[in-house]
């Protein structure tokens, strides 16, 4: 019987894991870049406070840039528990999209990663064009909140445990490089094509 419930065991937690559906990953409220037709889509759970998301972002960057127009890349928030300003700093960039600067406080926190404190909130306001009122008044709304808790929920459900992780035309990815994920991206838009 023991060998019985092992070997089921294995098989269950053997199986690969389910492709999720655009729908599922890109919800319409969802930062993105590229074309919104494009057959390839490649979601991003990061945290603008992790040191690996940082380290990624060049990669992130290339890939989007050479395959804009066949390929769709959106951004989800999944701060972790560890890092102290990593929830705030989420809420500053929603706060930026309400003014339409999501992209350039995306880029503005992981280029200040490291010097990030909630007193560089008026520096970073001045330094991407934003209403420095209106960014603190939208970090303590609700709605930002709940976005927020929203992509980190739905994270969990889809197996994201660290940051960062990426989810390539539904099925997650296991890179052991930077290069792996051009080439997982460049792959999937041979295929497409």
């Amino acid at each position: 019987a023991t060998v019985a419930i092992v070997g089921a065991a294995i098989g269950l937690f053997s199986q690969p894991a389910p492709t999720l559906t655009k729908d599922q990953l890109i919800p319409k409220e969802t930062h993105t870049k590229g074309s919104p037709d494009a057959r390839v889509y490649l979601v991003e759970f990061s945290d603008f406070q992790c040191p690996a998301c940082k380290a990624f972002q060049p990669t992130v960057d290339n890939v989007v840039k050479t395959y804009g127009d066949k390929l769709l890349f959106a951004y989800r928030h999944f701060p972790l528990a560890q890092h102290q300003y990593g929830e705030l700093m989420a809420k500053l960039a929603e706060a930026a999209a309400l003014q339409g600067k999501f992209w350039d406080m995306h880029d503005w926190l992981f280029a200040n990663q490291e010097t990030f404190t909630p007193k560089k909130i008026s520096e970073v306001a001045k330094a991407t064009g934003l209403d420095e009122i209106k960014i603190v008044a939208a970090m303590n709304s609700p709605t930002i909140s709940d976005k927020i808790a929203g992509d980190l929920a739905d994270g969990k459900r889809f197996g994201v445990n660290a940051t960062p992780t990426f989810f390539l035309n539904g099925k997650k990815l296991q890179l052991a490089s930077f290069a792996d994920l051009k080439t997982q991206v460049e792959n999937a838009i041979k295929i497409a094509d």
